[in-house]
């Protein structure tokens, strides 16, 4: 929801001469955050499906269900917080 406008203000502010630097720049960002995002969501998963197997039971369908939900409330969380800050 907020990539077209974060390069659209991010070229605002440069000269026209280096908008070429400036989209590399934000597209590298981009690229780089949404594979970290992405790890740090598979580690979430993984951490949380380990502390059920763990602790509480041994069915890997319950735990990794429970770890798929507590991904899933983050990222959830994460989309609300994406679309209020997408109005400013």
């Amino acid at each position: 929801m907020v990539l077209a406008s974060v390069q659209t203000n991010t070229l605002n502010a440069l000269p026209r001469q280096c908008f070429p630097d400036g989209i590399a720049i934000t597209q590298t960002t981009q690229q780089v955050s949404g594979a970290i995002g992405i790890a740090v969501m598979v580690s979430l998963f993984s951490a949380k499906q380990q502390q059920l197997l763990s602790d509480i039971t041994t069915n890997t369908q319950e735990a990794a269900a429970s770890g798929s939900a507590f991904v899933f409330t983050i990222s959830f969380v994460l989309a609300i917080m994406n679309v209020i800050l997408s109005s400013f």
